[in-house]
C-alpha cells in the first residue's frame, strides 16, 4: 500500500469547493442567457428514478414490469449511480430499506448485503443477466452495468438455489443505437484517482453490428481505514442481428483489483461490543490486501420461432481467483484489547452455466396464457491453498493497535478441489390473464442438486444430494392499470454456510436448506408518486454458533415483516424517496437457551430517505439523504446488540451543454456528521464503518 498523503483531504476540499464555486458561476450566468459559445441549458439537472412500468428481470419467468411481478423489487439505473458516485452494491441499494450493507467494499468479503435480515448467498445470490455469476471476495464493476435489480424474498423457481433474503441481479450496458463516446475522471477523498472511458455504437449499413466498450482504472489511498485500491477493468458487449429474427450477443467483463482494508473485529459473547473507532484507523498489518482477478464471458443466440414466441440460449464461464491476507482481531477484554490472528489464503473458483428457455403466448377458451419452459445445468468447483496458516502475530488494543508486518506469512503447498457443487433443473411456468383485472402465476422448478467436499488428498469428506421441485403460486389483481395486489406463495432451496473460521469446526460444510415463503402487496404507480408495500413471512433451517464455539444446523428461523417504499413529486422539481422495514425474526424449535431468541444480524427496524431538488439553478441538482439501521443482535443467545446508527448524505449533480459537448459534474458526501458505528458481518464478526468521504467526478460526452 502507498503511504497515506496527509494532505489529500484539504486538496479533496479545494476540489471540491472549485468545482462547487465554478458550477454556481456557469449557472449563473447561464441563467442570465449570457450568449457566446455557451449553448443552451439542459433542461434537467438529473435523471428520473425508474418507474414501475420499467421492465426487471424474474429469472425464468422473463423480463417484466416490475407492476406485473408478484413480488417485491428494486430498480436502480446506471444514471442514478452516477450521480450519487456510487462505488458498491451496498451504496447502490441504500435507499431500499430492506436492504442491509453488511461489509466494506475495501475488505476481503466486499459486496455482501442482506436483505430482510437475510445474508444473500455469495455464489448463488448475485446475477448477471439473470446468470448465475461467482460474487465471492470481489466489487462487480458498476461501470460495466445499466442497472441493478433487486429482488426480495425467496426466489427458487426464478433462479433455483439461493439464500431466502433475495438476489441482486446486475444488468450489462447494450450497445448504443447511435455513435457515444464518454470520458469520466473521478477523485475520492484520500487520494484515490479514477479514470473511465463508455464508447458504443452500430456498424454495417443496417446497423445490424453493435457494440459497447468499457474500460476503467482505479488507484490510490481511500480515507476507510486507511486503505488503498487499485483496479483495472474491461467490459465489451457485441450484438449481431444475423436476420431480423436471429441475434447472436457475447458479453465479456475482466477485473483485476486489488485492496487493503476489512479488518474483522470478533467478539465472542463473554464480552461487550466495544466503542466504535474512527472510521479512518488503521487496523491492517504491514502487507495485508486482498487480490481479486475476475472474467466472465457469455455467449446467447435469441431466435424467434413465431409471432410471439422466442428461444434463447446461454452459455457462461467464469473464473474468480482470490488471494488474501487479512488480519483478524479476537477482543479479549471489554477495553477494547484484542489478540491479532492473520490468515494467507487462495481460493479458486470455476464456474460453467448453460441455459436455455422458450417463452411464448397462446389463448385457449379465451384465457391468454404467457408461458415459459426452460433448461439449465451449472457447475462450480473451487480450490484452495492446501496449508492456510492462522498464525498469532501480537496483541493490542482498538484504540492504539500495534500495526505489524505480515510479510513473512503465506499460503504454502500446491492446491486442491475442495468443494463441488452442481444444479440440473428443468422449469414451467404459466401466467394465465384470467381477464383484464385478475390472473394466476403457477410455476415449478425441479433440481437435481450435489454438494461433495474433498480432502487435500482428493478424497470425498461429505456429499450432500438434493432432487427437489420447487413451486410458485401467485394471484395478481389489477383493479387499474396502474395498480397491482398480489398474493404469492414460493418454496427454494439453498446452498448451506460453511462454519466460520473462529469456530471450533471451521470450514465444515451442511446439507441444503429447505425455506418458504407467503406475501402479499399492493404496487401502485400515479403521476405524481408511486408506492409498494408487501408483508411476508419466511420459515428456513437454521444455522448459528452454540455456546460451545461450534456452528450448528438446528431449529428453524421465522421471519415475518412489513415493508414499504414510495416516491413521490413533492413539486414540480423536488423529489423524495423513502422506505422503511419492519420485522421480527425469531429462532425457534432449536436447543434450549436459543429458541425465542432474535435471528442473528436482523434488525427489527430499518429506513431510508432521499431527496433530490432539480433546477436549482439551471442544470444543477442537490441531493440528500439519510438511513437508519436499528439495533440487531449479534449473536444466537442475544448476549451481544449492536447499537442503532443513523448516517445522512448529500451532493450535487450538474450538466450542461458546452461546444455540443455534454459536461457533468458530480460531488458527494458521505456519513457527513463522520458518525462512528460498527457494521455487522456475520455471528459475532464486526467492521468498521465507512468515515465522513468525499467524492467529486467530472464526465465529457462527446
Amino acid at each position: 500500500m502507498s503511504s497515506k498523503n496527509p494532505f489529500a483531504p484539504s486538496r479533496l476540499q479545494l476540489a471540491l469547493a472549485a468545482a462547487g464555486l465554478c458550477v454556481l458561476h456557469i449557472s449563473a450566468v447561464a441563467a442570465e442567457d449570457v450568449g457566446g459559445a455557451l449553448s443552451t441549458v439542459e433542461v434537467k439537472a438529473t435523471v428520473e428514478k425508474k418507474r414501475l412500468g420499467d421492465s426487471v428481470s424474474s429469472g425464468a419467468l422473463g423480463r417484466k414490469s416490475e407492476l406485473d411481478t408478484p413480488f417485491s423489487t428494486k430498480a436502480v439505473s446506471s444514471e442514478e449511480i452516477e450521480d450519487r458516485l456510487a462505488t458498491s452494491i451496498s451504496e447502490v441499494l441504500k435507499y431500499d430499506a430492506s436492504v442491509t450493507a453488511i461489509s466494506p467494499p475495501i475488505s476481503t468479503h466486499p459486496a455482501t448485503i442482506q436483505m430482510r435480515g437475510l445474508r444473500l448467498d455469495d455464489l448463488n445470490g448475485y446475477k448477471i443477466n439473470g446468470l448465475a455469476n461467482i460474487n465471492r471476495g470481489t466489487e462487480m464493476p458498476l461501470e460495466m452495468f445499466e442497472s441493478v435489480e433487486a429482488l426480495k424474498g425467496l426466489t427458487g423457481y426464478m433462479y433455483g438455489f439461493g439464500s431466502p433474503g433475495g438476489i441482486v441481479n446486475y444488468v450489462s450496458k447494450r450497445p448504443t443505437t447511435s455513435q457515444s463516446f464518454s470520458a469520466a475522471m473521478g477523485y475520492q477523498e484520500g487520494g484515490a484517482i479514477k479514470e473511465h472511458i463508455d464508447m458504443g455504437g452500430r456498424l454495417g449499413e443496417e446497423g445490424d453490428f453493435g457494440y459497447r466498450l468499457n474500460l476503467l482504472h482505479e488507484d490510490g489511498d481511500l480515507k476507510q481505514e486507511s486503505g488503498s485500491i487499485k483496479r483495472n477493468a474491461a467490459g465489451v458487449n457485441l450484438e449481431w442481428r444475423v436476420t431480423k429474427d436471429l441475434a447472436l450477443t457475447y458479453d465479456a467483463i475482466y477485473q483485476r483489483r486489488r485492496s487493503v482494508g476489512g479488518t474483522d473485529i470478533i467478539i465472542a459473547p463473554s464480552f461487550k461490543v466495544p466503542s466504535p473507532i474512527d472510521g479512518e484507523s488503521k487496523l491492517n498489518s504491514i502487507g495485508a490486501g486482498s487480490d481479486v482477478e475476475y472474467t466472465l464471458a457469455t455467449t446467447g443466440i435469441e431466435y424467434v420461432l413465431a409471432p410471439d414466441w422466442v428461444l434463447n440460449a446461454s452459455y457462461r464461464t467464469s473464473d474468480s481467483t482470490r488471494v488474501y491476507k487479512k488480519d483478524q482481531y479476537y477482543i479479549t477484554a471489554n477495553n477494547g484489547d484484542y489478540k491479532d490472528r492473520v490468515t494467507s489464503e487462495l481460493h479458486g473458483y470455476h464456474f460453467d452455466q448453460v441455459q436455455a428457455t422458450i417463452n411464448g403466448k397462446f389463448n385457449t377458451a379465451g384465457l391468454v396464457h404467457e408461458v415459459v419452459f426452460g433448461v439449465m445445468s451449472q457447475n462450480l468447483v473451487s480450490t484452495s491453498s492446501v496449508v492456510t496458516p492462522k498464525t498469532y502475530i501480537g496483541t493490542g488494543n482498538l484504540y492504539a493497535p500495534n500495526i505489524m508486518s505480515v510479510a513473512n506469512i503465506n499460503y504454502s503447498g500446491g492446491t486442491y478441489k475442495d468443494e463441488a457443487t452442481r444444479q440440473e433443473a428443468v422449469f414451467a411456468s404459466d401466467t394465465l390473464k384470467l381477464n383484464d383485472s385478475w390472473s394466476v402465476v403457477a410455476g415449478a422448478r425441479y433440481t437435481r442438486y450435489s454438494d461433495v467436499a474433498y480432502s487435500t488428498k482428493g478424497a470425498v469428506t461429505a456429499s450432500y444430494p438434493a432432487n427437489k421441485t420447487t413451486p410458485t403460486v401467485a394471484l395478481m389483481y389489477q383493479p387499474a392499470a396502474d395498480t397491482t395486489l398480489y398474493a404469492s406463495y414460493v418454496e427454494a432451496l439453498e446452498q448451506s454456510a460453511s462454519a466460520p473460521t473462529s469456530t471450533l469446526n471451521a470450514n465444515q460444510t451442511f446439507a441444503p436448506i429447505k425455506s418458504k415463503q407467503s406475501e402479499v402487496g399492493v404496487k401502485t404507480e400515479r403521476s405524481w408518486w408511486n408506492a409498494t408495500a408487501s408483508l411476508f413471512s419466511i420459515k428456513r433451517g437454521a444455522q448459528y454458533t452454540n455456546a460451545a464455539n461450534v456452528f450448528v444446523m438446528d431449529g428453524e428461523t421465522k421471519y415475518q415483516g412489513a415493508e414499504f417504499n414510495t416516491v413521490v413529486q413533492a413539486a414540480k422539481n423536488v423529489s423524495i424517496e423513502g422506505g422503511i422495514m419492519l420485522l421480527d425474526a425469531t429462532l425457534e424449535n432449536a436447543a434450549q437457551g436459543y429458541s425465542g431468541k432474535r435471528a442473528v444480524g436482523a434488525p427489527r427496524r430499518q429506513a431510508s430517505v432521499q431527496a433530490t431538488w432539480r433546477e436549482v439553478l439551471p442544470g444543477l441538482a442537490l441531493h440528500v439523504g439519510s438511513q437508519y439501521l436499528g439495533e440487531l443482535p449479534m449473536d444466537a443467545a442475544n448476549v451481544n446488540t449492536l447499537p442503532a446508527y443513523t448516517l445522512f448524505d448529500a451532493g450535487f449533480n450538474y450538466r450542461h451543454r458546452y461546444f455540443g459537448k455534454m459536461l457533468s459534474v458530480r460531488a458527494n458526501i458521505s456519513n457527513i456528521a463522520n458518525r462512528k458505528y460498527w457494521t455487522y458481518y456475520q455471528e459475532n464478526y464486526l467492521n468498521i464503518g465507512a468515515p465522513r468521504t468525499a467524492s467529486v467526478n467530472v464526465r465529457v460526452d462527446f
